[in-house]
């Protein structure tokens, strides 16, 4: 596997937004977004490791958060491996449920608690696998991105309700792209949508939110750049 980082920290974003989560960054991307905030994911000049599954594996156990956020750069572009590596870490975690049930002495719930996957994906690539502990949360590329042509509109009908679709939203033109792409599409995914960090007010989204009563619409703002540099890397 190409690996940028692995890291432990808070979840900034999403549903699982202030939970310890182990996050697995790889290498590579197939398109440049505008406002990409992970420039140093992609690109001749980047600085990655190869690493096996088994290596990668190893490490994740080794932070010991259950949720795993698996995301880039685009890790569906190496999809193969990030399957194996689920795999190869749901069959670990079994293995230690059956081990600590055979046991009479105490452990800790960290021992018991199965690992739970979100893979954080551009929208250009439908996954062509499930599993029970994963989920997926899909970026739908608006269009001050400049990456909106590379969509796959197939998110939509292909996510579950597990799922989350996010809109990054940059401009009054990008809400104006999210609202008419939802009344287009139908979706069992929850949608989220968040500002593009530095380039529009949290209040005019809200404010676009409420003239137009998007009511199955979430607002979120991504708390880790709050809290560290907005630049900062493995936070």
């Amino acid at each position: 596997m190409n690996v940028i980082e692995i890291f432990s920290s808070i979840d900034g974003e999403g549903s699982r937004q202030g939970f310890l989560t182990t996050f697995l960054r790889l290498y590579e991307c197939n398109i440049r977004c505008s406002y990409c905030d992970t420039t140093y994911s992609y690109g001749p000049d980047s600085v990655y490791k190869q690493m096996s599954v088994q290596e990668v594996a190893d490490t994740i156990e080794s932070l010991g958060n259950h949720r795993i956020t698996i995301t880039g750069g685009e890790p569906l572009l190496q999809e193969r491996e990030v399957i194996a590596l689920i795999d190869e870490l749901t069959r670990r975690s079994e293995s230690s449920e059956y081990c600590v049930s055979e046991r009479e002495d105490e452990t800790s719930s960290h021992d018991t608690m199965p690992y739970d996957f979100n893979i954080e994906t551009n929208g250009t690539i439908v996954p062509s696998f499930q599993r029970d502990n994963v989920w997926f949360t899909y970026d739908y590329k608006t269009p001050s991105s400049l990456a909106e042509e590379s969509m796959n509109r197939d998110m939509f009908k292909g996510a579950t309700e597990r799922d989350l679709i996010k809109f990054v939203v940059g401009t009054v033109e990008d809400l104006e792209c999210m609202r008419h792409i939802l009344e287009t599409q139908t979706t069992k995914a929850h949608i989220y949508v968040s500002p593009v960090w530095g380039r529009i007010e949290a209040a005019t989204i809200i404010e676009y939110m409420k003239a137009h009563n998007l009511q199955n619409v979430k607002f979120q703002l991504q708390i880790h750049k709050f809290i560290w540099d907005p630049d900062a890397k493995g936070v």
